[in-house]
């Protein structure tokens, strides 16, 4: 095979796994709201507003789930956009990444059925984590492999690393307080300016 034709056949894969992770990434995003049920009402009981005000966590937990992917998804994207090629090792993380982050509707359902409950907390936070860590050693192979584009920099491991050490560190404070839990995931977003401020 020529060097042109091998150059061809690199970017058919590259354009494969960055289409298939795009897709992966719009699904895992859409079933997220069918975790929110629609209350029905019984004649003569309660009102539609005060029925959809008992949907709250199904709301929440959809949202904190949106955001979270909507992360994971610029930071793949902001990788692969620095990415000049892919080996087998980077296509079997990238598989083993999507095939996680398409797994968090469900975890989004528990959390939003049972977000007061420290075991649902601690599955969501579980996989959260283990998103980030796959993320984290698909940048770490694609630099030591010199997959990325010469000088590129990209998002540093610290910052990589917040988002796993805010979730882990959750799971322990989970069955003291879901509640306390789940507000300490809001100290990723000081995380992330922290992490901005640190050398890759």
């Amino acid at each position: 095979m020529s060097a042109r034709d091998t150059s061809g056949v690199r970017r058919f894969d590259y354009d494969r796994t960055v289409a298939l992770s795009d897709g992966v990434f719009a699904i895992a995003l859409t079933l997220l709201v069918l975790n929110i049920s629609v209350p029905r009402l019984v004649p003569g009981g309660e009102t539609l507003w005060h029925a959809l005000a008992g949907n709250a966590g199904e709301v929440l937990s959809y949202a904190v789930s949106f955001a979270v992917i909507a992360l994971f998804w610029t930071r793949h994207h902001s990788f692969f956009r620095v990415t000049r090629r892919v080996d087998g090792r980077l296509l079997a993380l990238n598989l083993l990444y999507l095939g996680i982050v398409a797994f968090l509707p469900f975890p989004t359902r528990l959390l939003g059925l049972y977000g007061d409950r420290p075991e649902a907390v601690a599955v969501y936070a579980v996989t959260i984590s283990l998103v980030s860590a796959v993320a984290i050693a698909m940048r770490v192979h694609a630099r030591s492999a010199g997959l990325l584009e010469p000088g590129a920099l990209p998002d540093s491991i610290w910052r990589l690393a917040s988002v796993p050490l805010v979730f882990l560190v959750s799971i322990p404070i989970a069955f003291v307080s879901p509640t306390a839990a789940e507000l300490s995931w809001l100290s990723i977003a000081g995380l992330e300016r922290v992490g901005r401020r640190r050398p890759p």
